[in-house]
């Protein structure tokens, strides 16, 4: 879904997924991150990152970006709950982005198989 919706935007700072000071090339990054770190992580600021975001650019992107987190939270939920695994073609492709990132320093990669 990622890599779908990422096509043609080169400008894209993958970066910015672990690094709240990286500029992504989104705009509005910046505070769409803090809400979404904010709802993952069930903060006390989460109040001020919704006001944020409706006083930036509108109550219909809060609502947008509510529903990206909630379906990200779903999906990550249920593959975990499951035990899906990678399969090997997606296992061989992200990679390079995985170790970019520095993923497996999240308690979430204990559920996905090394190689």
């Amino acid at each position: 879904m990622l890599r779908a919706s990422s096509r043609g935007n080169d400008a894209l700072d993958i970066q910015s997924v672990v690094d709240p000071d990286a500029e992504s090339g989104i705009p509005h990054g910046g505070i769409l991150t803090a809400f979404a770190e904010s709802a993952v992580r069930r903060s006390d600021d989460l109040p001020e990152r919704r006001e944020d975001i409706v006083a930036a650019i509108g109550e219909p992107a809060l609502i947008d970006a509510a529903g990206i987190v909630a379906n990200f939270q779903r999906m990550v939920r249920i593959a975990d709950a499951c035990g899906i695994p990678l399969d090997d073609w997606t296992r061989k492709r992200t990679a390079d982005a995985k170790r970019q990132l520095a993923l497996h320093r999240f308690k979430s990669a204990a559920n996905t198989p090394a190689n």
